[in-house]
């Protein structure tokens, strides 16, 4: 799979994510299972997921080779200052929205030839522009269910 062809999946897995999250209403976003992240926290979850994810972009386009630190996605959830539980979602979209264009601009401007550009993760090792990318797609597809799950209650 080429560069171009992740770009069009990466950005319909934007459009995919956002979609089902506009479905949400106020009443939807507290919804779910006991012991289960909430819509609400899903969406802030991917806003700063996904900030990560764009730092890790800039990083391996402008410095090839470099480490990258592993995040604790529990430990952002459970932050009581990033206030998850009860944070307005609109923000969270926003950043969602912004990380996710400025990571397909940057991306549309490589090459097949720089997706084996690599760094090296904390905790996964190396790990090349291709794999990072295949990995963005396939996050906000996995919790998309999460949210529709809600809605239909």
């Amino acid at each position: 799979m080429g560069m171009q062809e992740l770009v069009r999946e990466y950005e319909q897995a934007t459009a995919d994510f956002l979609a089902a999250a506009n479905q949400l209403t106020e009443s939807d976003l507290d919804q779910g299972p006991a012991g289960e992240w909430t819509p609400r926290m899903v969406v802030h979850h991917l806003a700063h997921a996904d900030a990560y994810c764009l730092t890790r972009i800039i990083q391996v386009l402008s410095e090839p080779g470099t480490t990258i630190r592993s995040f604790s996605e529990e430990a952002l959830a459970t932050s009581e200052l990033l206030n998850y539980r009860s944070a307005p979602i609109e923000p969270a979209l926003a950043l969602f929205t912004a990380t996710r264009t400025e990571t397909a601009r940057l991306l549309r401007g490589t090459t097949d030839a720089d997706l084996v550009l690599s760094c090296i993760h904390s905790e996964y090792g190396v790990i090349t522009l291709e794999a990072m990318i295949k990995h963005f797609i396939n996050h906000p597809v996995g919790h998309i269910q999460q949210i529709l799950d809600a809605v239909s209650r």
